[in-house]
């Protein structure tokens, strides 16, 4: 972050080099004066949310370094819970561990459901997001509308999504064989492999790999999640808005291309319309803004665009995540060849070396089902999921907190847990499952993949469709090792998501 504001000073001086020395001279003399000032004492009424002290302008941004997951991780041990630090100019409570986590956003969901009103927030989805809008009548309706259009699709009588989704797996594991035993980094494939399901389910229509069309929409996506990563300073230090016109101008093309990408998708759906055939989730809204009433809509400031936005939102959500876990688990597998070799021996014992798995299957496959959980326990990809706010003055474990304060949700604190997960560093899927060899429910209920609450992620149940058709289908064809006969190292890059860094692997067949 800190890195990000300077560049972007210098964008807009002609002496990059003196303007950075000077805002650096600036803070430095303003963090030596607010050192010598003294501490206000608390009363003894009040009970102070703990957490370390930080300094002007940039509060605690440089205490997170370059892993703020690790960090904030280690902070709970000294502060609890529950602590306070501050982001630029904004405060903001951390949550840790499933307790505390789990008493906000389930047991009191509607105080802690709301988003912080970052500047950034405004611009995605034309400000009709519903993932970046804040909680309300509004919002509830959106969300609804959304989850109602996912369940059509995930309801094989009326759109075979999971058929969708294992002709896309054979298409994977076929190209990846195709290599012949040349190292190869699998990013790619898979990324392309989880689009063109995103845009089965958004657009009725599996992309080939070279369509201009797929290819733009594959670039722009990893454009924003690019930008993303990198975070957006203006959001916590809006006094950088004026020094980082140019990054920020760079967000918004890439979100105008986006807007541009699915209106034109839109236009053509809207062309060809037949509410007696639904054909994928953009025909689901258009009948959702049809079907819905008017008055309904006005009642809670809902429009059209609000709800024809959600294509825009399922794109960004479904390409990254899915794809991101999907490497991890590749990457697992090759450092952990003893655990492949049980996941390949249970899917043959129960599907044969051909036959391909449905879901159906997966009460039958309990240690694929307890490696995937593993695999997302271990990476937890999304370490604070995305920021909550208060809607309201509350109070949490005997702390006040105040309406509007920003809120980080730290589940990398709950995957990391020793309480709940002994030896947490050690990927181990077995700590999943019960003595008879059976998923143990109560472990599964001790970490929050998909988040919680009001916020939790509205396409869980195409999320578990995926992981578990692709993986079962790459395990049971193809013998994962690496490349040069050299181990990756198992190491995440940090951004929106944690992703593994670059690895190649050998594909050969089964």
């Amino acid at each position: 972050m800190l890195t990000l504001i300077m560049s972007s000073i210098a964008e807009v001086s002609p002496d990059p080099t003196s303007s950075v020395l000077y805002v650096a001279v600036v803070i430095l003399s303003i963090v030596v004066l607010w050192d010598k000032m003294p501490t206000r004492p608390s009363s003894s009424t009040d009970k102070e949310i703990p957490g370390p002290r930080g300094i002007p302008v940039l509060g605690n941004l440089l205490q997170l370094g370059k892993r703020p997951h690790e960090s904030l991780t280690a902070l709970r041990s000294k502060y609890g819970d529950v602590y306070k630090i501050t982001l630029g100019s904004r405060p903001t409570v951390v949550l840790n561990g499933i307790d505390t986590i789990r008493q906000a956003l389930v047991k009191q969901a509607e105080d802690f459901a709301g988003r912080p009103d970052f500047y950034s927030f405004k611009f995605i989805g034309n400000g009709n997001s519903m993932g970046f809008g804040d909680y309300g009548g509004r919002w509830k309706m959106h969300r609804r509308i959304a989850q109602n259009a996912l369940a059509t699709l995930s309801n094989q009588k009326v759109n075979p999504i999971e058929e969708t989704i294992q002709t896309e797996a054979n298409v994977l594991s076929s190209l990846l064989l195709g290599t012949n035993g040349a190292p190869c980094d699998p990013h790619n494939e898979i990324y392309l492999s989880v689009g063109s399901i995103i845009c089965a389910i958004c657009f009725g229509k599996r992309y080939k790999r070279d369509d201009p069309d797929f290819l733009r929409l594959v670039k722009l996506n990893d454009e924003f999640m690019a930008f993303a990563g990198a975070g957006n300073p203006v959001d916590i230090m809006p006094w950088t808005r004026h020094l980082t016109k140019k990054s920020f101008n760079g967000f918004l093309r890439i979100l105008n291309i986006m807007n541009n990408f699915c209106d034109e998708k839109l236009a053509q759906h809207l062309e060809t319309y037949n509410p007696s055939e639904i054909r994928d989730v953009t025909d689901c809204l258009i009948r959702a803004c049809k079907d819905t009433p008017a008055v309904e809509k006005e009642a809670v400031g809902l429009t059209d665009k609000h709800i024809l936005t959600t294509v825009q939102e399922l794109i960004g959500a479904g390409f990254d995540t899915i794809a991101s876990t999907l490497q991890w688990a590749v990457l697992y597998m090759i450092t952990h060849p003893d655990i492949q070799e049980q996941v390949h021996n249970e899917i043959v014992s129960v599907l044969g070396k051909d036959r391909q798995a449905t879901m159906e299957d997966a009460s039958n496959l309990p240690v694929t089902r307890a490696t995937i959980l593993e695999v997302m326990r271990h990476s937890c990809i999304f370490p604070f999921a995305l920021p909550h706010s208060t809607t309201k003055d509350t109070s949490l474990k005997g702390f006040s907190i105040p309406a509007k304060t920003l809120i980080f949700v730290n589940l990398w604190s709950v995957n990391r847990d020793e309480d709940y997960f002994p030896d947490p560093e050690l990927f181990n899927p077995h700590r999943f499952l019960t003595p008879d060899g059976n998923i143990d429910k109560s472990k599964v209920d001790n970490f929050l993949p998909y988040g919680a609450g009001r916020r939790k992620c509205p396409g869980e149940h195409l999320a578990r469709m995926e992981l578990f058709l692709f993986f079962t289908r790459l395990i049971q064809t193809c013998k994962l090792e690496p490349a040069n006969g050299i181990m990756p190292k198992i190491e995440n890059k940090y951004g929106l998501t944690l992703k593994p860094v670059n690895f190649k692997a050998v594909f050969t067949r089964r």
